[in-house]
Formats: structure tokens, sequence, C-alpha cells
């Protein structure tokens, strides 16, 4: 699939979900995330521009392979951020996990964050909450003109649009990114939190 996506940032949540509602946008998702990045320490796949990835979503577990266009040769598009992603549902993460570890991929780095979820028709938003970053809201759509529409529809033209990545955002906010070192024999995923 081909994800076409923007970041708004510093919204109000509550307005936002309220416009959202009224528009006929249905909430799917309402929870903590937890991802986990994987590597191979001899040959990065961020230099590539691609990433691999198992994420907690919920109660749900799902790996999910990316790969970053270059919007500089795509330059209709470059004010989004674009990527080919394919997801999929792990029923057993541990021994994923174990699985992974076996043929050399390292965790790397990892990330956690408050999701409200909305769809709408092939539009999907994501309003993200990460501890000490003012919350954002995601718009994916097949379309650069989609995404222009919804912003305006949502009254959010003149918030600041980022089409980086996570780590991207962190940075801009001047905070610290979880990156992790390789442990054996680690349990996977605090269930507990």
């Amino acid at each position: 699939m081909l994800e076409k996506e923007i970041k708004i940032l510093d919204i109000d949540v509550e307005a936002v979900q309220e416009k959202l509602e009224i528009f006929g946008a249905k909430k799917t998702f309402d929870g903590f995330i937890h991802d986990v990045y994987y590597d191979f320490p001899w040959e990065s796949m961020d230099e590539n521009k691609r990433i691999f990835r198992v994420r907690k979503k919920g109660e749900v577990h799902l790996y999910t392979i990316k790969r970053k266009r270059n919007t500089k040769e795509e330059w209709w598009e470059k004010w989004l951020k674009i990527a080919d992603e394919g997801e999929r549902e792990i029923t057993n993460v541990e021994s994923f996990a174990k699985v992974l570890e076996k043929y050399g991929m390292e965790k790397i780095r990892e990330k956690k964050k408050y999701r409200i979820s909305y769809t709408l028709g092939e539009v999907e938003f994501d309003i993200d909450t990460y501890d000490d970053i003012p919350p954002l809201l995601e718009i994916e759509a097949h379309t650069k003109e989609k995404i222009k529409d919804w912003i305006k529809r949502l009254g959010l033209s003149y918030h600041e649009q980022k089409k980086f990545g996570s780590r991207k955002l962190f940075e801009y906010y001047g905070k610290e990114y979880s990156y992790l070192q390789s442990t054996e024999n680690e349990e996977w995923i605090d269930t507990s939190k």
C-alpha cells in the first residue's frame, strides 16, 4: 500500500475530535501504541530508507515493513511523507521476535504514544500524544489534494505542517528519542503498562 501523509502540529484534540465526528468520521482506535524498530547491525535498513517495525496496538501485535519514497524525484508530492507500507498481524510476538533475532536483526529504538484514530471513507486521521510533545494530527489519504482539503475543512491551515517521521518530530521539539542496546532473553513488550 502507498502511504501519503502529513503531520499537523500542536492541535486542540477535543476540537479536532468534535469536527471529525460532525463530518461523520468513525472512531476506530483509542489506546496506547508501543513501537519497537529492528535493523541489521552490519547493514542499516535506515540508510536504504527502509524500516522494520513491530507494534503493539492495544492488544494486537503487528509487524510493518516500510520503504520511504524519494520526494525529490517525485517533486509533485514533496510536501508529503510518502512510503510503501505492508503490515500484518502477529499471533505470537515473542516467537516472532526470536526469529528476527535468530536472523541477525536487533532492536534499535522504540517509542510509545497514545493514539485516537478515525476514518472517513479512505481518509485516516490519527491524533497522537507523546510525553512532553504537543498533540498532533496525522492525515493519510491517497492524494495530496484530499489531504489539503481536510486540513482546510478542519480549520488547521495555519498550523505547522510537517512530513517528517517520529525521530525528526522528537528532534524538532528538542526531546530525546529512545535508542536501545541489544539484550538477549529480554521480554519483548511490557504489557503491564
